[in-house]
């Protein structure tokens, strides 16, 4: 979980990271509108496209960053709140595409959906699963490259509904598991990813899914990737109609 009281230094480490993040994406928007004000009658459609595509790009990579921020310190000032409803997570998942899609297409990458039949639904908040979603679809995302596939699959397991996000990147480094949910840990090749991050992603996923009393884990793909799953208590229901969907093994 996110610690309500951070020593000092860690503080002061937020505030950096932070900062930093922000400089790429604010800058790139600057840049972009500048340049649309400026040669405004000047460029051809192709280049304004360019331009605008960037200004969206970073509007919603601002607007994830800002959300993680929010959660984070509602969860650290206690004031993280669940207001449950039966929800059934292939359709969240569903629902949760277009705020991810134009990170999948600006490298091109496919969504492959899977899903058990006569899936049970979970008691969760959806607004706070959704956000976890979205995180670990950025995830995958980030680690993945162009034209790389990124799998969910929702499947019963025992008295669970577990989701699992899989890409194909380059696996999670040896010891790093304990780790990947800590605040502000970023995995080996964050650094040259295009999508850049703070590290607070997998945190909040992992502080959200527990306050709705589940679990969380990684693993190592066999075939390359890693694959990074949340598990929620299954209700028995006899309103569980979900139809199996793809056959994507992980």
């Amino acid at each position: 979980m996110l610690s309500r009281a951070q020593p000092r230094d860690e503080s002061a480490l937020a505030v950096s990271v932070v900062a930093h993040e922000l400089r790429a994406p604010l800058s790139s928007l600057a840049a972009a509108s500048e340049l649309l004000i400026e040669d405004l009658n000047t460029l051809d459609r192709r280049q304004m496209r360019d331009m605008l595509q960037v200004i969206r790009d970073g509007t919603y990579w601002l607007q994830g960053l800002v959300e993680n921020l929010l959660c984070a310190a509602s969860i650290q000032a206690g004031r993280f709140q669940i207001r449950a409803e039966q929800l059934n997570l292939l359709n969240l998942v569903m629902d949760v595409q277009p705020v991810v899609g134009p990170l999948l297409l600006q490298k091109g990458q496919q969504l492959r959906m899977a899903a058990d039949a006569d899936l049970p639904l979970v008691s969760a908040d959806r607004r706070w699963i959704s956000m976890v979603l979205v995180n670990l679809l950025a995830n995958a995302s980030k680690y993945s490259g162009p034209d790389m596939p990124i799998s969910v699959r929702v499947a019963r397991w025992g008295e669970w509904v577990r989701t699992s996000v899989t890409d194909r990147g380059r696996g999670l480094p040896a010891g790093s598991s304990a780790r990947l949910f800590e605040p502000f840990y970023r995995g080996e090749g964050a650094a040259d990813s295009d999508q850049g991050g703070m590290g607070l992603g997998l945190a909040i996923v992992k502080s959200v899914v527990e306050a709705h009393g589940g679990q969380v884990g990684a693993k190592n793909r066999p075939k390359g990737g890693a694959c990074i799953w949340f598990a929620l208590a299954a209700l028995e229901s006899t309103d569980a109609t979900t139809r199996a969907v793809g056959d994507d093994r992980i």
